[in-house]
């Protein structure tokens, strides 16, 4: 009976993983009331050149005033949710979305690893300011003065 429910318990895991991979979190929209989620959302992925089918556009969260709750839309493969993330960057420059950061739906544990990152990270920049760290694979590295060359740490 213990081996079905682990069974069980990793295939859910593992459907979730997949459900996750085709979602996107926007953070530092402006939340207004009767607002338009899917247009917004539009709006943005025009900002950053992309025109995927989002779907399931909507606010996630509770609704406290004064905070601005997180957009969650699924697209059609985890492939054009690459795509819009490799894109983000390009939101610091046009005006009025210098705040607004994009992310792939985490699950709570890969939310806390990636918390513990990006400590890491913040320490390690601060310990050594002349140089210049990155996350990539899951792991805190240097970024060289080759241009894109990574050295770990």
């Amino acid at each position: 009976k213990q081996w079905y429910q682990r069974r069980v318990r990793a295939v859910k895991k593992v459907a979730e993983g997949e459900d996750r991979s085709r979602n996107v979190i926007v953070f530092g929209m402006l939340e207004e009331e009767e607002e338009n989620v899917a247009s917004k959302v539009d709006i943005l992925m025009d900002k950053v050149n992309e025109k995927p089918h989002a779907t399931d556009c909507s606010r996630i969260g509770q609704k406290k005033p004064g905070v601005h709750r997180p957009i969650r839309f699924k697209v059609t493969s985890s492939d054009i949710v690459y795509q819009i993330l490799r894109k983000a960057k390009v939101l610091k420059d046009v005006e009025g979305f210098q705040r607004v950061f994009i992310s792939p739906d985490r699950s709570v544990e890969e939310r806390v690893s990636r918390q513990k990152l990006v400590t890491k990270l913040k320490s390690k920049r601060a310990a050594e300011p002349n140089k210049q760290f990155i996350i990539r694979k899951g792991e805190v590295v240097l970024l060289s003065e080759k241009k894109g060359c990574v050295e770990n740490v």
